[in-house]
């Protein structure tokens, strides 16, 4: 059986993540890269048009790796909102690890993503995930720190950034376990200093409020779709179904969610299990909700209907 697409379009950006990762962008070549792929050159220009374009992918596909792996912690209802941050930090670090040597290359070549579409994806992507952080602050230390919340944003943003440059300090005897326990440590307590202290925060809320409104005025700020299988099930859950209908419509949930975090989802896989939702009258606004994040999933794809 061949190999489809999708899988060679992966197996592609793998293979020239491992060689950009150990040359350098500037010194690996697409003719390394299709050899290293066991095809022609002119094949591989098939599935990218351009050695600038490959770059594109590759710089998304570590993004979404990134996003991906967070966000399905967040499905692991056995742990507490605090345990999942906790393995959330473990998660976004352990990549961080993973492409140490894919970014040491990047500042070494000085390279960047280049396209307007690209920065737009990552600009849309930072303000989610603000807005994912300070829902999950709040769901961890409750509603009363909500008027801390964007400094707490701000400070955990600096410490994982300050982390991330940690981890390029050669033998440096710090594993990734022990820096999520500090994080979630120092965390916890500046929360307590906040609550207790009662001191007037430095970004206020109608600050944020009117950031966040101009922002979403420029983005789409569609939730991650694990966020909204997720919000789903606990429904489904609690309305009174048939025992077939429920577990049809979690299966479908299940497929959707494996099937959305594969580098190139299957537009009729995803289609089929959003029209096996159809007929679940509880479920539909998330079910749109749903659709129109998948039409961005699919943009890269030669079809875009949806």
């Amino acid at each position: 059986m061949s190999e489809k697409p999708a899988d060679k379009k992966n197996h592609i950006l793998k293979a020239a993540l491992q060689l950009f990762s150990n040359k350098g962008i500037s010194s690996t070549s697409m003719q390394e890269i299709a050899e290293v792929c066991g095809m022609s050159k002119g094949s591989l220009y098939l599935h990218f048009k351009s050695k600038e374009e490959l770059e594109e992918s590759i710089y998304l596909y570590c993004i979404h790796s990134i996003r991906d792996s967070v966000m399905q912690v967040e499905l692991d209802t056995h742990l507490s909102p605090k345990e999942q941050l906790h393995q959330q930090f473990e998660a976004l670090l352990s990549h961080v690890i993973e492409l140490r040597e894919f970014i040491k290359h990047q500042f070494m070549d000085g390279t960047k993503p280049r396209k307007n579409n690209m920065s737009e994806c990552i600009r849309e992507d930072h303000f989610k995930t603000l807005d994912w952080f300070k829902t999950k602050l709040e769901t961890i230390y409750g509603p009363e720190l909500e008027p801390y919340t964007m400094d707490l944003v701000v400070l955990v943003g600096g410490m994982l950034s300050s982390y991330i440059k940690i981890l390029f300090i050669p033998e440096l005897p710090l594993n990734i376990r022990r820096m999520s326990n500090h994080l979630i440590f120092l965390l916890d307590n500046v929360v307590i200093g906040m609550l207790t202290k009662h001191y007037e925060p430095l970004i206020p809320s109608d600050v944020w409020s009117h950031w966040f409104v101009t922002g979403s005025k420029k983005s789409s700020l569609l939730r991650h779709p694990l966020l909204v299988t997720k919000e789903m099930k606990s429904v489904l859950k609690e309305r009174s179904l048939d025992d077939h209908v429920l577990k049809d419509a979690l299966e479908s949930i299940l497929i959707l969610e494996s099937e959305l975090v594969h580098t190139h989802p299957r537009r009729a896989i995803l289609l089929g299990m959003l029209a096996n939702l159809e007929h679940i009258p509880d479920v539909q606004d998330m079910k749109e909700e749903l659709r129109e994040i998948i039409k961005l999933y699919l943009i890269t794809q030669p079809d875009r209907s949806i």
